[in-house]
Parts: structure tokens; C-alpha cells; sequence
């Protein structure tokens, strides 16, 4: 049975990939300002209790926005990991996170970004592509040794487990889980998807199962392994708090994606009978967070748009962590077939680093531009800087210029020309 597992350990990280290769989870991040087609909405009271005002009903894209492209560093490698694109005066600060607890063979590093609005009423959060897994069943000759358990790694995958969740629920978890600080948690709004983004993510679905199909097709050929479901969810989700350290209303908007795939093995062996073992493999592509007072709620939004269509790990992170990704496993399952127990991916921190610092080091980082047809769906446009990286403005913005330093100023009026920019045209 070891052998058996280890078979699939190697097949299941094949199947993850295909939720992490450019041209399918990339780009579902694209889809961040969607939602789940549920615009329910709940009345939010101030602290008066008086009815505050619904976000989604208020906030309207500013006259004229400049933005700036500030390049993260990682402070133990030095290499250039990420840019976060944000309004002028923010303060930017990012954390790479190199083999952690959740940490995985496709995605080895994770990138943390934050950005502070000067006064501190807004503040913008961006975390690079995570993946976990929940154990939905594990039958072994009729006994059940399912051992799904939160936050405890699969040792076979490498991978934290944690149970499935939609986009929806992934935004409830951060808002319940993640706001420090935070009390009266209420759940506002939900921006609305569309038909048309809803057929395309069923689009991505199909084409991760399909290829999934394939790769078990490819590892094991006598129909043991498949793939029985993919689902692929995005959500912007609203809500309102208290910040216990000021006592000031806040609002909180979480914007992600997910995508998920069940995954089952049905095998037979001398000695063991039958065995039926049942995975969900979810993944993350990215989440955006806005927090901001109450008060700073039009601004608070403007400067999200431009952070979530535009704030990414850097083209060569994202090559750096397809190709650690088999390798990570080859190392793991030769590891298992020399007599180890496995282990987390802190096994490996070591190899991570030194292919980041190799392969990255003294490169320049590049920002490519996603297909084009998606910026229809998301109502925006994609322009190409003269250092050759693209950046999306909401299509709100009839004027977009590039200035001398290489920020970026939007504006919806013709007479709103800055001093000495250049007038970019969308792609």
C-alpha cells in the first residue's frame, strides 16, 4: 500500500499543477472584483445606530488618480519577488514566506504585501497564490481511517489541510479569522457576477478536470486515479466592523478566487483488500483585502482597483514556482523510497532558496499582461509602460499618462493633463 501512496502523492501534485500553470489559475485571479451571484445585503448600523451607508451605493471611481509601482524585495534572497501598485504617499511593506506551515509543492513561497495610506485610514493587502487539501475519505477493506484535521499537514502531499471552501466562504474565513482588532463583524454586500464570467469559469473547470483526467491517464493507466469534480468560485465580499483600538466603523472588502478539485483512488492489493481514498485540492490564487474608515470609504475603493488589477508576483516568481514544484516532489518521493516518513516543506527551504537566489538573481523583474479578453469582462484596460510592463486602469478613466518617473496618472477629464506625461493608449 506505501507504494500505492506514494503513487498517488506523485499524481496528485501532477493534477495541482494544472490549477497552477499561466493560462488557468493565473488568470482566474483576473476575476477578482466578481462575485457569486447571491447580491444579498444586510443593513449595517453606525455606532449611533443609525443606518450606515451600503459601500457598494457610495463609492464612485475618483476624478483623477496617480498610482506608483513599488517593486518588493525579499530581505533574506534580495531578489525582486513582487510589485505593488498603489496610490502616491503609501507606505509599502511585503514578507516572503519561504516552505511555512502553509506552503505547498506548487506554491514553496508565498508573498505578503501591505500598504498604508499616510494618515493610516486605508490600508491595502495582497497574498501571493496558497493551496491546501481536505481528506473527504479514506477506506481501507471497509475500516475508516479517515484523519482529516485542520491545520495538520499531509504528509504524503506536503500539503496543510483545510476544508474546502468556496470564494464566498474563503471571504467569510478572512473576515472572521484574519481582522486582529476587529469586533461587530457584518457581513454588508456582494458585488454581483456576471452571466458571462460565471460561463467562463465553468469553462476553467472543465478544462482543469479534463486536464487532470490526463495527467492520471499519464501516471497511472489502469483507471485506479481520476478526477470526479472541479469548481471554480470568485468573490468580493463587504462588511462592516469596529476597530476596538480607535472605536472607529470600518469597512472590510476581501476579493479572491478558488479553485477546487476532488480527486479519488480506488485501488487492491495482496493483503490489504480494498481501498477507496477521497481528496478535495483547493487552491488560492490570490486575496485581496481592503480595510478603511468609514469616512474613506470612495477613496478606500479607487486605490483598491488599481492595487487588485495590478499587484502581482513578478513573471519570473511565478516560472520559478512551476518549475520547483516537480522537483520539490522528485526529492519528497525519493526521500519515501529510500525509507523516510516525509515531512512539511520546511524539508526543503533550503533547495527553494537557492533556486530563487540562482535562477532570480540580478534579474529584472517583468509584469506581463493577461489576455485581453478578460479586461472586457472586468470593465478595464490594459496599457504598456515604456519599461515594457502593463498595468490596468478602469475603463472609468478615458485618460491615462505616464509620468516622468514612471507613476501612472488616471483621469476622466481631457483638461486634467499632468506636467510633462505621456498619453498612453489601451492595448
Amino acid at each position: 500500500m506505501r507504494r500505492q501512496v506514494r503513487m498517488m502523492a506523485a499524481a496528485a501534485a501532477a493534477v495541482s499543477l494544472m490549477m497552477a500553470v499561466p493560462g488557468q489559475a493565473a488568470e482566474i485571479g483576473d476575476f477578482l472584483t466578481g462575485g457569486s451571484g447571491q447580491s444579498t445585503e444586510t443593513t449595517v448600523t453606525g455606532a449611533d445606530g443609525t443606518p450606515a451607508a451600503d459601500p457598494a451605493q457610495t463609492a464612485s471611481p475618483a476624478a483623477g488618480q496617480a498610482i506608483n509601482m513599488v517593486t518588493c524585495t525579499d530581505s533574506q534572497t534580495g531578489i525582486n519577488v513582487a510589485r505593488a501598485v498603489v496610490p502616491e504617499g503609501y507606505q509599502v511593506t511585503s514578507e516572503t514566506s519561504w516552505c511555512g506551515l502553509c506552503q505547498s509543492p506548487d506554491y514553496p513561497a508565498s508573498v505578503f504585501i501591505s500598504a498604508m495610506a499616510p494618515d493610516g485610514s486605508i490600508q491595502l493587502t495582497y497574498e501571493s497564490p496558497l493551496e491546501f487539501v481536505q481528506q473527504l475519505n479514506c477506506n481501507v477493506n471497509g475500516l475508516d481511517l479517515t484523519s482529516h484535521q485542520d491545520w495538520t499537514i499531509d504528509t504524503d502531499l506536503m500539503m496543510m489541510k483545510l476544508t474546502y471552501m468556496t470564494a464566498p466562504q474563503y471571504c467569510d474565513f478572512i473576515s472572521q479569522n484574519y481582522m486582529q482588532g476587529a469586533s461587530n463583524m457584518t457581513f454588508v454586500s456582494e458585488e454581483p457576477i456576471s452571466q458571462e464570467v460565471q460561463s467562463t469559469l465553468q469553462q476553467y473547470s472543465q478544462q482543469t478536470l479534463d486536464g487532470a483526467n490526463q495527467v492520471y491517464s499519464t501516471y497511472v493507466g489502469d483507471g485506479s486515479m481520476r478526477a470526479d469534480y472541479a469548481e471554480t468560485t470568485v468573490a468580493q465580499r463587504t462588511y462592516s466592523y469596529t476597530d476596538n483600538a480607535t472605536g472607529k466603523q470600518k469597512y472590510l472588502i476581501v476579493s479572491t478566487a478558488v479553485q477546487g478539485i476532488r480527486t479519488v483512488s480506488d485501488f487492491s492489493g495482496y493483503g490489504m483488500g480494498s481501498v477507496n481514498i477521497t481528496n478535495v485540492v483547493w487552491s488560492v490564487p490570490a486575496r485581496y483585502c481592503l480595510m478603511c474608515d468609514a469616512d474613506q470609504l470612495e477613496a478606500g475603493k479607487a486605490a483598491f482597483e488599481a492595487f487588485c488589477s495590478n499587484t502581482t508576483i513578478s513573471d519570473q516568481f511565478k516560472q520559478e514556482l512551476k518549475k520547483l514544484s516537480s522537483q520539490i516532489m522528485q526529492i519528497v518521493i525519493s526521500s519515501r523510497t529510500g525509507g523516510g516518513t516525509g515531512g512539511g516543506m520546511e524539508t526543503v527551504s533550503g533547495t527553494v532558496q537557492d533556486s530563487f537566489s540562482s535562477d532570480l538573481g540580478g534579474q529584472d523583474d517583468t509584469y506581463s499582461s493577461t489576455d485581453a479578453w478578460d479586461d472586457v469582462i472586468m470593465d478595464r484596460n490594459d496599457y504598456t509602460l515604456s519599461s515594457g510592463d502593463s498595468v490596468k486602469v478602469d475603463t472609468s478613466y478615458d485618460y491615462v499618462y505616464e509620468l516622468s518617473d514612471g507613476s501612472v496618472y488616471a483621469t476622466d477629464s481631457a483638461l486634467d493633463e499632468p506636467a510633462g506625461g505621456t498619453l498612453l493608449y489601451a492595448n
